[in-house]
């Protein structure tokens, strides 16, 4: 009987080192990350990428990336830039906000909010993730890589 409950004990503290370890090895996306390199997309490689911060908590996320290689316009109010200036502004930046959902290294995005109306109203979109200690790596479905450091 002290075998059968040692052995029961023993296959209880196994299953739940599995399970932890299973859940240890989902990407651990909750947190802040900054974009420190960009590869795939019209922006070729850039090691140097403006500004940007990927946000996860438990079930919403927020992007924003200023996109490009060259600095957007400098005007002091959008009552004074030109039209240029701000479509050359908008054009250079990604940004919106939703809910996420992961399954094994697939995340599916849900915009609730965005620069544009297409995204909130059309499909979620998937990404691929792969995340190594505090790097992560985002690959859209364009084949556009964000590389990732977390900052907290």
């Amino acid at each position: 009987m002290k075998r059968f409950v040692l052995l029961s004990a023993a296959l209880v503290i196994a299953g739940s080192g599995s399970a932890v370890i299973a859940q240890q090895s989902a990407p651990l996306l909750r947190g802040v990350w900054s974009v420190v390199e960009i590869s795939g997309g019209p922006e070729g490689v850039d090691s140097r990428p403006q500004p940007g911060l990927f946000i996860f908590t438990d079930r919403h996320y927020s992007f924003m990336r200023v996109t490009g290689a060259k600095p957007r316009p400098k005007f002091q109010s959008n009552a004074t830039a030109t039209d240029s200036e701000k479509v050359a502004t908008y054009d250079a930046f990604f940004a919106q906000a939703g809910t996420y959902q992961v399954s094994g290294s697939t995340v599916t995005t849900r915009p609730v909010v965005a620069k544009a109306d297409f995204p909130m109203t059309g499909p979620p979109s998937t990404a691929q993730v792969r995340i190594d200690a505090h790097t992560l790596w985002w690959t859209f479905a364009s084949g556009q890589v964000v590389k990732m450091t977390r900052v907290e």
